[in-house]
């Protein structure tokens, strides 16, 4: 019976450390730091939030300005720390891992995805916009490069030719149909081979595959080796009605997110729209930071334009998709007027849009 008694008295000691253990930790989390335990309290006042906030992002694999956001400390300014959660699974989307919770911001798509991410259950909600297209070359959005022997010189010239690109169901996908059907090739005849952008300068001068359609900062890498340029999306932009919002990237947060934390996404907004400013007047130094950061030599890399006087997205940019969607018959996208802007974006949230700041 002692030993019993002896052996009950030890488990409860037990719990009661563990218990104390748990109570410890929860304690120890900075004063106003999203606990999951406890509701998050700060507001968003004079531009900025009253109490921190942890926000979880994939660390980024190309030239993005949430680098910019977090290196020049306009983040920190709003009162956002940030924490890179590792680069996405292969298997596993963006939406994917904000919808479920691994991640909080959508950082890297386009309006075709966040539709399609929709379409598919993850209700996703775009609030800001991020780069647009250029026509310089190191500002581009996408470069279609093939290799210098004389073989490949038109659209015409891809029928039946294995392109790379870095996902199905991507902007490049929908910019490169765009390409082939503006020029007479047959887009079925495609023959489309997924890999990351990373590895696709290697796969092509090995001659895997003949064509590389390629983002920043991977595009400045392959022209320093000698590839020949084909086109450009925004040359292919340009041909169907607006080549700047040809790039036209946005940044969205789940619905879910939005609604517990309306005023984190006013903060975001804030401090990434310093980051799209600071690229647009100190070019050459973000691509310094951004090279630092991908571990790159900085003459290999390039980067992305933004919108200059731009502070909220604007509808028409949003259309621009859509239209270049239906018009392609991309995935999502069959039935004219199915996708509504309207359903995609909001500005309610964008604390310039509303008034709330000048």
């Amino acid at each position: 019976m002692k030993k019993i008694l002896v052996l009950l008295l030890g488990v409860i000691m037990a719990m009661t450390v563990f218990a104390g253990c748990g109570k410890s930790k929860a304690t120890a989390t900075s004063e106003g730091e999203n606990d999951s335990s406890k509701p998050y309290t700060g507001k968003f006042v004079n531009g900025k939030l009253t109490k921190p906030f942890t926000l979880k992002v994939p660390t980024q694999t190309g030239f993005n300005e949430i680098i910019i956001a977090d290196k020049k400390g306009f983040l920190k300014d709003v009162g956002i720390n940030l924490e890179y959660t590792g680069v996405l699974p292969a298997n596993v989307s963006l939406a994917q891992s904000v919808v479920k919770g691994d991640n909080d911001l959508y950082n890297s798509g386009h309006v075709v995805t966040i539709a399609q991410a929709r379409q598919a259950g993850a209700k996703l909600k775009i609030v800001l916009q991020g780069m647009v297209d250029s026509p310089d070359f190191d500002k581009t959005h996408m470069t279609w490069f093939v290799r210098d022997d004389g073989k490949i010189n038109s659209a015409k010239d891809l029928v039946g030719k294995k392109i790379a690109m870095s996902s199905k169901g991507s902007c490049a996908e929908l910019w490169n149909s765009e390409f082939l059907s503006r020029n007479g090739a047959d887009v079925s005849k495609n023959q489309i081979v997924v890999m990351p952008d990373q590895q696709q300068v290697q796969a092509l001068k090995q001659g895997s595959v003949d064509v590389a359609i390629l983002h920043a900062p991977y595009n400045m890498k392959a022209k320093n080796l000698g590839l020949k340029v084909l086109t450009t999306s925004y040359k292919i932009g340009e041909a169907a009605g607006n080549g700047t919002t040809s790039g036209l990237a946005v940044r969205a947060f789940s619905e879910d997110f939005i609604k517990k934390y309306p005023d984190v996404v006013k903060a975001y907004i804030v401090a990434d729209l310093k980051a799209q400013q600071y690229i647009m007047n100190n070019y050459n130094e973000a691509l310094k930071i951004d090279a630092d950061y991908l571990k790159m030599n900085v003459k290999d890399v390039s980067g992305n334009a933004y919108p200059v006087d731009q502070k909220w997205l604007k509808q028409e940019q949003v259309e621009f998709w859509i239209k270049a969607a239906e018009r392609n018959k991309f995935t999502g996208f069959e039935t004219p007027g199915k996708v509504k802007a309207s359903d995609l974006y909001t500005n309610a949230l964008n604390p310039y849009y509303t008034g709330e700041l000048k």
